[in-house]
């Protein structure tokens, strides 16, 4: 059986359709960036193992500054790529069937989260920039929106193409179903409604 998967807030009804991360070659990627500067010190030991006799006395002082540096190298690599590994694995584009949500993980403690109604949707482009991009089938996904938040980008993600026809099939449902100027008429005026209560309160 299939788990539909959730999301915090939820409104009633409403349903994942797409749940998003980059793609896996942008992981594979960083991966071999982070595996390059981990040989660098091994092929550094071995050269000052193999040319000079630091490491014959596990008592000088060169054998512990040795120790000391290659220590904080590695704490500083460990540091670096638990940060790269969070931000790409929390970094996260939901599409239901009522809101768009994009999910950034913009530091280490520091997380953005933007979201906007899907009827809101102005416009949807899919691009594929590269010859490794068009291999492994990743690209990017922006949809214009109407909102404050004018745009959202979905970086990197499998199947570009795919996710903006069903963005798109999603607004096309929506707009058979009630019709995308209804839908904005009737929030307009609940908005401007809880705008003026307000006001009439401060007056009494």
């Amino acid at each position: 059986m299939k788990i539909q998967p959730s999301i915090p807030n939820m409104l009633p009804g409403e349903k994942v359709v797409l749940l998003l991360h980059r793609h896996g070659f942008i992981a594979f990627r960083f991966a071999l960036v982070y595996i390059f500067f981990a040989i660098l010190p091994l092929i550094g030991w071995w050269y000052l193992n193999s040319n000079t006799t630091i490491f014959e006395d596990p008592t000088n002082f060169g054998y512990a500054l040795v120790a000391l540096l290659l220590s904080a190298y590695a704490l500083v690599w460990i540091l670096l790529f638990f940060i790269t590994w969070l931000n790409y694995y929390l970094d996260v584009w939901i599409v239901t069937n009522e809101r768009i949500i994009n999910i950034a993980q913009q530091r280490l403690f520091y997380r953005v989260v933007s979201e906007q109604k899907l009827y809101r949707v102005q416009d949807v482009t899919w691009e594929m920039k590269g010859i490794v991009a068009n291999m492994f089938r990743y690209g990017n996904v922006q949809v214009q929106t109407a909102g404050e938040d004018d745009r959202f980008i979905f970086e990197n993600i499998s199947q570009p193409e795919k996710v903006a026809q069903a963005i798109m099939n999603l607004l096309q449902s929506i707009e058979k179903q009630v019709g995308l100027d209804k839908i904005a008429e009737i929030e307009g005026e609940f908005g401007a409604k809880s705008a003026e209560e307000p006001k009439k309160n401060n007056t009494a």
